[in-house]
């Protein structure tokens, strides 16, 4: 049972020293260590962040709740897990569902997820924040009176602000099989209240999303709103990144990837978006079965790069690109099929910013397929993959 367990570390990688020639002198640099923080068998689908003062903040699933613990020392140990939500549940099927998190003002802890679904049930979005760091948390209430939705994600700032997104099938029904329409909420008080659910206002894009997989947001040191999302548009599932003053619903769309996925089914594999901390977007993403990173400067005008796995499989999922602040990149994925019934083997590698690998690899173990490893950048700089993968 997750409250009874104390989290574990398994090291995976020695610290190891480069080195290198500077004029007649050599110079000697260490590489980030990746460590596996082991997660208890039956937590899904992990999110987590880590605050200026160090505190890992962690949610999961866990029989249908969503769960909350933070760790003070990069995943050495965890405080007791706190329920979050009501009776409704929390939907954490197929591998990208579940609790999201989200830091804001004065250290405010924000939480969302969706309402277990069942047939003939109404599903919200459902919300929570915490303002003593995470000792108590508020009563759990709907983000929005719009149901019947998926890929709900959240992000926030140090300003009061907190948007959440998703995307659902109206009443204008498009012609694209299974594509849905961006939809997102804002406070502007810190969660205190939210407005009405609206439609996203974009440009360069038709705001058609693929109908089951996950977003991720952002909000970058100047302000700006980034959604990573799915097309489903003309049933091509290419990567977009849209951009918004925090305070406004007008996008931009810039894309990611120009695979020309054309398929007329969702894959449920969304993108993974982060910031490096010199103020670069990373984009992880899936297309045509192969997991890729790419990367943009703080001005969010391009993508670049289009960074494969070392092996480059098949029946590669889940993909998440994290940044040290020495440039170094953690490239974490899955290797099976996207089920919930069956296994996936979790691996990883080290690049540099400019794309190229280090040779620095490792297989983590295998995991139930319907759930996902995630990693943060620990206080020290090195690595920690958080996940239940044996």
């Amino acid at each position: 049972m997750c409250n009874d367990r104390v989290l574990r570390q398994q090291p995976v990688v020695l610290i190891f020293l480069v080195m290198c020639l500077l004029g007649s002198r050599f110079a000697c640099a260490a590489a980030p260590t990746v460590t596996v923080v082991k997660l208890p068998e039956g937590c899904l689908v992990p999110d987590a962040v880590m605050d200026a003062k160090g505190v890992l903040h962690l949610v999961f699933g866990y029989n249908h709740d969503a769960l909350y613990c933070q760790s003070p020392n990069n995943g050495v140990s965890f405080s007791k897990p706190i329920k979050l939500n009501g009776p409704e549940g929390v939907t954490t099927t197929m591998g990208e569902r579940g609790p999201k998190v989200a830091l804001g003002k004065e250290g405010a802890i924000h939480v969302c997820w969706a309402d277990r679904w069942s047939p003939g049930t109404h599903v919200y979005a459902r919300y929570t924040r915490s303002l003593d760091g995470g000792k108590t948390f508020d009563p759990p209430k709907a983000m929005s009176d719009i149901w019947g939705f998926d890929g709900l994600t959240m992000t926030a700032d140090t300003t009061g602000n907190v948007l959440a997104f998703w995307h659902i099938n109206d009443e204008r029904k498009p012609s694209e099989q299974q594509a849905t329409w961006l939809y997102m909420t804002r406070s502007t008080d810190n969660g205190v209240t939210f407005g009405k659910g609206e439609s996203l206002q974009i440009l360069g894009h038709n705001g058609l999303a693929c109908s089951m997989c996950q977003m991720r947001a952002c909000i970058t040191a100047t302000g700006k709103v980034c959604l990573a999302f799915r097309s489903a548009s003309e049933d091509i599932r290419d990567m977009y990144v849209l951009t918004s003053a925090a305070k406004e619903n007008k996008f931009t769309a810039v894309r990611v990837n120009t695979d020309a996925w054309k398929i007329p089914t969702c894959p449920m594999c969304g993108p993974e978006l982060t910031l490096t901390p010199n103020g670069r977007l990373l984009c992880a993403f899936m297309t045509s079965h192969k997991v890729y990173w790419a990367l943009a400067e703080a001005k969010v005008a391009a993508f670049t790069q289009h960074v494969a796995t070392p092996a480059n499989e098949k029946d590669e999922i889940y993909p998440s690109a994290f940044a040290n602040r020495k440039d170094d990149i953690l490239f974490l994925w899955q290797v099976g099929p996207m089920s919930v019934e069956s296994t996936a083997v979790v691996k990883w590698a080290r690049y540099s910013a400019d794309g190229k690998a280090t040779g620095e690899q490792g297989t983590v173990g295998t995991s139930f397929s319907g759930t996902k490893a995630t990693a943060i950048v620990g206080t020290d700089d090195n690595f920690y993959i958080l996940t239940t993968a044996k």
